[in-house]
């Protein structure tokens, strides 16, 4: 395990603890048998991993959403899907999603979002969010957070299938040829698949949000985007959750319901003192 990771969830049991006032651990299965873990929820406490401000609005949405599921550990406190919800939910929800994609040194012409996007049934990725503009242009965003690299993929016949029919016809041109051989190819499975989203178009990008502590996800990606055309290197953000964060409280001119989750994202995210 990383050192940034086991931070991250020494963190986030002293969050439970003292934020929550939760005792009781959590568990999930892993390899046949159920483990206990301090960073995780209860599932029946499970929704406390939405802050108390915009807990009851999420939930109310994804009642509305039969055709998003939660993640098998949304009860886990880094969950990047809580996150994620956490984060985009209350800005999009309130109609200022220009306010958090500014944040994020993106444009901020917002007319519509979606989490656990399905870009192309055939093909089956999920993208964390993706919003577009007015005009139609899309945004694909990848939510990282304790995860200690980006997935990979199995170089089996079905997988193989799926480059030769679906990822190199798009891909060819776009990224460097050995990207496209399958050791490199699936090695780097969920960076390259987000890629994809993408380069369907000539107007479409993809953003990555992962803390900029968690260096290993950094080592990953980097390698990979070097090896981009440049066209398509300039619709790839790679944006630090850290700096997201910061940058959002210190907006003088951010609703006050906004700030105060933004202040308990950051006591529950970040790796650093809360600032009085």
């Amino acid at each position: 395990m990383s050192t940034y990771s086991a931070q991250m969830k020494r963190h986030l049991e002293t969050y439970k603890l003292e934020r929550l006032g939760i005792q009781e651990s959590g568990t999930f299965l892993f390899r046949g048998r159920r483990v206990t873990r301090g960073h995780i929820l209860p599932q029946a406490l499970a929704w406390l991993n939405i802050v108390e401000p915009i807990r009851r609005e999420v939930q109310t949405y994804l009642r509305s959403q039969p055709q998003m599921e939660l993640h098998e550990y949304f009860h886990h406190l880094n969950s990047s899907q809580a996150f994620a919800l956490n984060l985009f939910f209350p800005f999009f929800e309130a109609g200022v999603g220009e306010v958090l994609l500014r944040a994020m040194g993106l444009s901020g012409d917002c007319a519509g979002w979606e989490f656990e996007h399905i870009a192309d049934s055939r093909e089956g990725t999920n993208a964390d969010v993706r919003w577009h503009t007015a005009t139609g242009v899309q945004t694909y965003c990848e939510v990282k957070l304790t995860e200690q690299k980006f997935g990979s993929a199995q170089d089996d016949a079905r997988h193989r299938t799926k480059l030769t029919e679906i990822y190199r016809p798009v891909l060819e041109g776009v990224v460097a040829p050995e990207l496209l051989e399958p050791a490199e190819f699936f090695a780097n499975y969920q960076i390259l698949r987000n890629i994809w989203l993408a380069a369907r178009s000539e107007s479409d990008s993809v953003v990555f949000l992962l803390p900029k502590a968690n260096n290993g996800l950094w080592a990953q990606l980097d390698p990979v985007l070097s090896r981009l055309s440049r066209p398509m290197a300039q619709r790839v953000s790679v944006v630090a959750v850290e700096e997201v964060l910061d940058t959002l409280i210190q907006s003088e001119r951010m609703p006050a319901r906004l700030t105060a989750v933004l202040w308990l994202l950051r006591e529950k995210y970040l790796l650093v003192p809360t600032q009085e």
